[in-house]
């Protein structure tokens, strides 16, 4: 039983965690601005404190770059060169130094935010670094029985510890006054003087290296990828400086009065005309439109949009006008200019579709009625259109017989468009060209001559059924020429 609530309470806790989890987290504005780094040129007089009394001053430099990690971190990595001399009696001893190292290093007095940017500034650092060093020793007795020589360079890592004071000369530029202590691990810790005290059972258990100094201290720096100007190393920066600029931006606006004297619509704040009349029309200023600019407001105006030029009277409306043309004048301009065209009658040449018959035939046939009712159609919406309706046929029988033939054929056309689509006769006009006018120049059988052709009348007249027997009707024979 345990062993089941233990378990319901884990997976409850899971759920409960991945519910949470799904939460989107507040957007969050940083006010750490990008700053620039530092760049140091370091100038002191070294001194390492031993066995062997030191004979002060040195002389070293060196140089190093610094990075905020925030308004009170940073780091800084340094390369000093050193030179130092010891001597006690007669016996001496002189070093050379050579380092690296990175340091962590403490804005101590950035921690009080009373001032945007601070002009002294105190810090303290620890670092850890790489040396070699070497020395050229007299009259100092060595463990090998050597009174005299050279210890040949030998690397070692060391801590340094120390602190400095910076005074800022301007947004570019500050003087620090510092110093470092190194201290040498491992066995050459000893050995900085030469002396490791072989004639007595005492030692300083190491040498310690003293580097006062000054540093001159550059900002480098422009704009960051946004094109912002980058802000003095954090170390020197207030850190709530933002926040109190944005404080008192906020504080430095107007309190927000909603007070309308006038009862325009427009806060006494913004209104540039606080006593405007009660019920005028004022524009977004509060200020009594004048529309037209006539020096009469619009509450006044009689005529809120005179035209411009012309002097106004009291009550603003213009004088001297001249009689603008009504819209009815207008419209009985148009009218009777509209009346007085005359326009050119249409002539169409309509193209209209021919109707074609099988052989020795003015039977009409179903596939020919839709183009019979395409002509039917025009007519009917032409009232005033009348047509030409000529036969023709190929070149198989007499003359005289194709002659009577094409005859029946426009009839027949004629006769359809009458009794199917009540056409009156009197706008149908007959023609006939038997053989005469064939489409395709053959002499045997052809269906594209074979046809009643339609065409918009230009004053043509009927014409008479020509003289012969009746064709069209069952079948012929004989000879073209006798004349069947």
């Amino acid at each position: 039983m345990t062993v089941r609530k233990l378990t319901f309470a884990v997976l409850f806790a899971l759920v409960s965690f991945a519910l949470g989890a799904q939460d989107e987290a507040p957007a969050y504005r940083s006010f750490s601005p990008v700053d620039q780094w530092e760049l140091g040129v370091d100038l002191g007089l070294p001194f390492i404190v031993g066995d062997v009394d030191s004979k002060f001053p040195g002389f070293g430099g060196g140089l190093h770059v610094r990075k905020s990690l925030d308004h009170i971190f940073s780091v800084r990595f340094t390369f000093d060169y050193l030179k130092a001399k010891n001597e006690q009696d007669n016996r001496t001893s002189e070093a050379s130094w050579i380092s690296g190292s990175g340091q962590l290093v403490v804005a101590l007095n950035n921690f009080r935010f009373n001032k945007p940017v601070r002009k002294i500034l105190v810090n303290g650092f620890v670092g850890l670094g790489i040396n070699n060093y070497s020395t050229d020793y007299t009259n100092i007795l060595q463990s090998d029985g050597a009174t005299s020589g050279s210890l040949d360079g030998t690397t070692n890592a060391h801590m340094e510890l120390g602190g400095n004071i910076s005074f800022r000369i301007n947004p570019r530029f500050n003087i620090s006054l510092e110093h470092t202590v190194y201290s040498v691990f491992g066995k050459n810790a000893d050995l900085l003087d030469s002396d490791e005290n072989v004639d007595r059972g005492v030692t300083t258990y190491r040498d310690i290296v003293h580097f006062p100094h000054v540093s001159l201290n550059f900002n480098l720096g422009g704009s960051d990828k946004n094109g912002m100007k980058k802000s003095e190393p954090l170390y020197w920066a207030n850190p709530i400086n933002m926040v109190g600029d944005a404080i008192a931006a906020l504080e430095a606006r107007p309190v927000y009065d909603p007070t309308d004297t006038d009862g325009d619509g427009i806060i006494d704040e913004i209104d540039e005309e606080d006593n405007s009349p009660a019920g005028a029309r004022v524009d977004t200023k509060g200020v009594t439109l004048d529309s037209d600019g006539d020096k009469v407001p619009d509450y006044k105006d009689k005529e809120p949009y005179s035209p411009p030029g012309y002097s106004v009277d009291a009550m603003g409306v213009a004088q001297g006008v001249p009689q603008y043309t009504t819209e009815a004048d207008v419209n009985r301009i148009v009218d009777a200019k509209i009346a007085a065209i005359k326009f050119p009658e249409p002539e169409n040449d309509w193209f209209l579709p021919m109707v074609h018959f099988s052989d020795n035939s003015y039977n009409l046939r179903y596939s020919e009625y839709e183009k019979l009712y395409q002509v039917a159609t025009v007519l009917k919406q032409n009232p005033s259109l009348k047509i030409v309706a000529v036969g023709h046929t190929d070149a198989r029988g007499s003359e005289g017989y194709n002659n009577v033939l094409s005859y029946n054929r426009a009839k027949a056309a004629i006769e359809f468009l009458v009794s199917q689509y009540g056409i009156s006769r009197d706008r149908l006009v007959l023609n006939w060209a038997g053989e005469d006018s064939a489409l395709i120049p053959v002499k045997g059988s052809n269906m594209a001559n074979r046809r009643v052709e339609f065409r918009v009348a230009k004053g043509e007249t009927e014409m008479a059924r020509p003289e012969g027997p009746e064709a069209g009707r069952g079948s012929f024979k004989g000879n073209k020429d006798a004349g069947y």
